[in-house]
């Protein structure tokens, strides 16, 4: 039970450490998007828009997955924060990269159109994986 207890206090400051670095790191990724985005992807979530619910779900996991795949790998809290930023960045591309390929989506997404957002969802899922991947190697 000893080497137990020892084991948690000295790893959870690290795990929340870590935590910390994966989090700001998302919220900042977060808030680049939402950002970029043209229509207001938020307030119409808050207005029951199914496709902007559909979107913006898929945006918060395809910002995490790549972030989880650098803690896989992490020899350091500085190599988190670095391989971290760096997928979001990666992963940021990869979102305008699919925007600019399914054009009209911004507004198919105000107008409720669940379908063209929910193949969008799985194209900005499936860049996510791919990355998350070949980050953790």
């Amino acid at each position: 039970m000893r080497p137990a207890l020892d084991s948690l206090a000295n790893g959870l400051p690290y795990l929340i450490f870590y935590l910390l670095v994966v989090t700001a790191i998302f919220i900042i990724g977060l808030v680049i998007y939402t950002k970029l985005t043209p229509h207001k992807e938020l307030e119409l979530v808050q207005q029951g828009n199914m496709a902007a619910s559909i979107h913006f779900s898929s945006l918060i996991l395809s910002l995490t997955i790549p972030l989880a795949a650098c803690l896989i790998k992490r020899f350091s809290l500085f190599d988190v924060a670095i391989w971290g930023t760096t997928s979001m960045f990666l992963q940021l591309f990869l979102f305008r990269l699919t925007d600019a390929i399914f054009k009209g989506m911004p507004q198919r997404i105000t107008n409720n159109e669940s379908a063209p957002a929910l193949v969008l969802a799985s194209f900005k899922l499936a860049g996510s994986i791919l990355l998350a991947f070949a980050i953790a190697g």
